[in-house]
């Protein structure tokens, strides 16, 4: 069970309000019933044993939904902790504010303070905002790299949250003294969930996130910093990138396997492809790749590939509304020739055809685990460097999956985000607050196991040095 859960002991405290018209109450009927339905992953984390205690989670959260059953933030909080349950990290909620603001259009501006959402944020006063504590502490001031935010986190107890960061000096106009910025609930040594209000103060749930050296969700600078790098997370660009670093080196930073992308990244492995062959070693870099599909991922295998192995077994959850959702990305897809193949296509076609035919809420197999063979091993490169790090998703750690089973290869950085137990995520708008609920139709045999904590790194990096510049070095020491 996911962190959250530990909301569940101050549940009990909440009245048991009840109206015949609570929007929330309708909301959390709604992803109860989607999520009973349709996630491949319910089974895996709700069974005989632990049923009850999952009825008895299921009418606190709706005690609980009956308290707020206009208030969007709080009802948002409450369906989370619900999704939260579910060991998917694919499957989440998200709120639907997408309001942009141009700061520099004075009615824009003024419209926008005038608005209940920002009338309505929550503002604390008479704390004591300058807490120096050592860096390790959490309740100190911090600074966004930039300097447009600076807040004092401070503590703070509430249903969903231990401390609160509130602002101390903002840049923008649109956030003032005083209103709470973030929200943390401890869920370990130096980890926390964090309920982030964005610049235009839309809601973002961020998990498990860390204080390490002073600096929190790698974005977030202890005051007392004189230096505020997060090296786990700088790139140099947003788009695909390759340098041949020195005679013996290779470099390549693929920022997302997205399908979109497909024939941009195809390109971009074929035209490298001639240097890439000609030395003994290449660093791969793939931090903050969200993932994609695997056919984007896949034209890098060779370079890996050292002997045989296992591939994962994959099922899809057939049931009416993942067809349905199936069925819809097909017609998507035929208008892509671009990037969808008409071999791809039909495969897709056969896939929907056996879901069809499945009795409903069951697996169908997609892949059953076969040995993967290639006719050779490259001999250049002979070794490789996979620079991950937590933001590593999806698709993005297929690439890790690969290299766990090569010889020359070594994955180093951080864990990565753990996002492989379950995939093909969708999304469905709830009824009444509009949220956008993810709801994940896959599941994978094997790689459950790293669902969450993530695939570890071979060899650690720290922050006190260049990510690039550390896997130079080890390369050099090989």
């Amino acid at each position: 069970m996911k962190a959250l859960i530990i909301l569940l002991s101050l549940l009990t405290t909440s009245t048991n309000v009840l109206s015949q018209n609570c929007d929330c109450e309708k909301e959390l009927t709604f992803v109860v019933n989607y999520y009973e339905e349709n996630l491949p992953g319910f089974k895996d984390n709700v069974s005989d044993v632990n049923m009850e205690t999952y009825q008895l989670f299921k009418n606190d959260l709706f005690d609980l939904s009956r308290t707020y059953c206009q208030d969007e933030d709080l009802c948002f909080k409450t369906l989370l902790v619900y999704v939260e349950f579910f060991k998917d990290n694919h499957s989440s909620i998200y709120t639907n504010n997408t309001v942009q603001i141009d700061e520099n259009n004075s009615e824009e501006v003024q419209d926008f303070l005038s608005s209940p959402l920002y009338k309505n944020r929550e503002t604390i006063e008479n704390l004591p905002l300058n807490p120096r504590n050592p860096i390790q502490e959490i309740e100190n001031q911090y600074q966004t790299k930039d300097g447009t935010y600076t807040v004092a986190i401070v503590k703070n107890k509430n249903d969903f949250r231990d401390y609160v960061a509130v602002i101390v000096d903002s840049k923008t106009t649109l956030w003032k003294k005083g209103q709470v910025k973030f929200e943390l609930k401890k869920v370990g040594e130096n980890s926390y969930d964090m309920f982030m209000y964005m610049r235009n103060h839309s809601l973002q749930y961020y998990k498990n996130v860390q204080l390490l050296d002073g600096i929190l969700n790698d974005g977030w600078y202890n005051i007392q910093l004189e230096n505020k790098i997060s090296y786990n997370t700088k790139v140099a660009s947003r788009d695909l990138t390759f340098k041949e670093m020195d005679t013996e080196i290779n470099y390549m930073y693929i920022p997302t396997f997205n399908g979109n992308w497909y024939a941009k990244i195809a390109a971009f492995y074929e035209e490298h492809r001639a240097s890439i062959e000609s030395k003994p070693y290449l660093i791969i870099d793939v931090r903050n790749n969200g993932g994609g599909s695997d056919a984007c991922v896949s034209p890098l295998l060779k370079y890996l590939y050292t002997q045989p192995f296992k591939s994962d077994k994959v099922d899809i959850y057939a049931t009416e509304e993942n067809i349905r959702k199936c069925l819809e990305w097909y017609e998507m897809f035929k208008e892509d020739t671009i990037n969808f193949s008409p071999e791809f296509l039909e495969e897709f076609e056969d896939e929907i055809a056996a879901m069809k035919a499945a009795p409903n809420q069951s697996y169908i197999p997609r892949s059953t685990g076969e040995m993967v063979h290639l006719d050779s091993v490259f001999a250049n490169p002979q070794k490789i460097v996979i620079i991950a790090n937590k933001n590593c998703a999806s698709s993005c750690e297929t690439l890790l999956f690969w290299a766990m089973d090569s010889d020359k290869t070594i994955i180093v950085g951080e864990n990565s985000g753990g996002y492989v137990g379950y995939g093909e995520i969708t999304g469905v708008k709830t009824p009444h607050f509009n949220f956008e609920l993810g709801c994940t139709m896959t599941r994978y045999s094997d790689q459950r196991k790293y669902e969450a904590d993530g695939i570890p790194p071979d060899h650690y990096f720290h922050n006190q040095e260049d990510w690039i510049d550390q896997a130079v070095k080890l390369l050099k020491k090989r």
